[in-house]
């Protein structure tokens, strides 16, 4: 444990060593973090020489706001942290001045906001972390508990390197519906802010779409697109802007496209389930790595399999113990602990976890059927070239049965990639904007272009270019209509580059680049 993140903390702020209690059994190291109400600080376990994090309470016991909330979390945690993508708790205690204080594990790698403000993660680390914290929102989500505050800084990493989710300070039961205390604006679904929802598996889902944007981009998704005036106008800007898109050369297409879905404004537009958004940050690891994370989760295949739920309940499990103080299972791997075949058949498990049958005497079977095979295919050769070709001296003076007709009719089939339509394209592929232009209206640039092959639910992404050609990674813009308009740009050419996105967010290889010139 790192950090409290259920208030406002104060960047930098450390607690003061005399402030911390003691505690029986634990040895004082030194603070780690300070929050809004709680301090963070390092002991170490006696007997044991194991390191933990303790958050204790600013206030005693008797202020019953904050005895609940510690208490809510302690038992949120006992729930929940079995699994191994979730922080886990030791102890819950009251120390001799009245202080609640949770004994958690100790993650010394930090949070991901400490990666995220050095400039952010690469794709691949975002993808592996994106599919551990969607299997720990799972687990909670079908334990009916909401996280509501999802964001980086409570994305922790433990010694082994992995991540885990902390922080259920402000946790709820799905149907409670109450407000949620303590958000954090940038990470928080507009729903939430707009006071139209307390919090909902939807809203998590947001935050955490969000928080894998922020990984890749280097500061949150509305800071990272639009200029934020402060902290009221951010909210303004997530409740009514256009939501972000990655630029090109940050995140591949695939990437971008889940992660917009995963941030859609309309909730009922987002992922169903953290199990789904799971399983699409997979399918797009082993898309462009070839490789995926395994989904950790009781009941939950690691890989997708066509169905959504593995019906094995498996004892293995990847990137830590299987279990961690409890006797739940949580599946990490496809070997399957039972073997569902009828009697007299044998079944064994590749490395992917899925069932190959084999049948005795099942090879001569296929032997035989090849000869068998074989045998068929000889004769109808004979017999064709027998009944097809013409007797003696008409050999030769006639052609065989069919030969030349087609390949009169070969060549009278036009190839269908030999095409003089600049427009034709490969099936799949999504073409650029054409038909770019620029021009000034006053102090304003605005640019129009036109789509080559509109389909239903295209849109467009662009952003301004530098006067070096560079992307402005201060701002990118959606936008259904295939226009745009730069206020009071700086210099004598402003240019912009355009990418259109298709209904299924695959999106245009190459942008179109577009300049106006005074």
């Amino acid at each position: 444990m790192q950090q409290n993140g259920s208030q406002a903390r104060r960047p930098g702020a450390v607690p003061a060593m005399d402030q911390a209690p003691a505690l029986p059994g634990l040895r004082l190291l030194r603070p780690l973090d300070l929050g809004g109400t709680a301090a963070v600080y390092l002991y170490e376990q006696e007997g044991l020489n194991r390191p933990v994090a303790v958050k204790v309470a600013l206030q005693g016991s008797m202020d019953q706001q904050t005895h609940q909330l510690f208490l809510r979390e302690a038992k949120t945690l006992a729930k929940l942290s079995t699994h191994p993508c979730i922080l886990s708790i030791h102890q819950a205690l009251v120390s001799d001045d009245g202080r609640d204080c949770l004994v958690l594990e100790y993650a010394p790698g930090g949070s991901c906001k400490t990666i995220m403000l050095k400039g952010g993660m690469d794709q691949e680390g975002v993808l592996d972390l994106g599919v551990r914290m969607a299997s720990a929102l799972c687990c909670a989500h079908e334990r009916g508990i909401l996280h509501r505050d999802v964001k980086p800084s409570n994305f922790l990493i433990t010694d082994q390197g992995l991540s885990v989710l902390a922080d259920f300070g402000i946790s709820s039961g799905i149907y409670g519906g109450e407000r949620a205390g303590g958000l954090s604006i940038p990470w928080a679904a507009p729903e939430v802010l707009a006071n139209r929802s307390g919090g909902s598996e939807a809203s998590d889902i947001y935050s955490l779409g969000a928080s894998l944007f922020g990984m890749l981009a280097g500061r949150s998704p509305y800071e990272y697109a639009y200029r934020a005036r402060d902290e009221d106008h951010l909210a303004q800007l997530i409740l009514t802007a256009e939501t972000p898109v990655l630029h090109m050369g940050e995140a591949s297409p695939v990437l971008a496209a889940v992660l917009e879905k995963a941030m859609a404004h309309d909730r009922d537009d987002r992922y169903y389930s953290a199990l789904e958004f799971g399983r699409a940050l997979q399918e797009v690891q082993q898309q462009l790595y070839g490789h995926a994370t395994p989904f950790i989760g009781e009941g939950i295949a690691p890989y997708p399999q066509g169905d959504a739920r593995s019906h094995a309940h498996t004892g293995a499990m990847a990137g830590r113990t299987k279990s961690k103080e409890s006797g739940h299972s949580w599946t990490g791997t496809g070997v399957s602990s039972k073997s569902r075949l009828q009697p007299g058949r044998e079944a064994v498990t590749d490395h992917e976890g899925s069932q190959v049958r084999r049948f005795p005497g099942g090879r001569r079977r296929v032997i035989l059927l090849a000869l068998i095979l074989a045998a068929v295919l000889a004769v109808a050769l004979v017999w064709a070239l027998v009944v097809g070709l013409p007797n003696g001296s008409e050999r030769g003076s006639q052609p065989a049965a069919g030969s030349s007709q087609v390949q009169s009719q070969q060549a009278q089939s036009p190839d269908p990639t030999d095409s003089s339509d600049p427009h034709d394209l490969q099936e799949g592929s999504v073409p650029s904007p054409t038909q770019g232009q620029g021009r000034y209206q006053g102090t304003t640039a605005v640019f129009v272009w036109a789509n080559p092959d509109p389909k239903p639910g295209d849109s467009y992404v662009w952003h301004p270019l530098d006067q070096g050609g560079a992307e402005d990674r201060g701002r990118s813009v959606q936008t259904r209509q295939p226009t745009a308009r730069i206020d009071d740009p700086q210099g004598g050419q402003t240019c912009i580059s355009v990418t259109l996105v298709r209904a299924d967010r695959s999106m245009s290889q190459e942008p179109t680049i577009i300049c106006a010139v005074q």
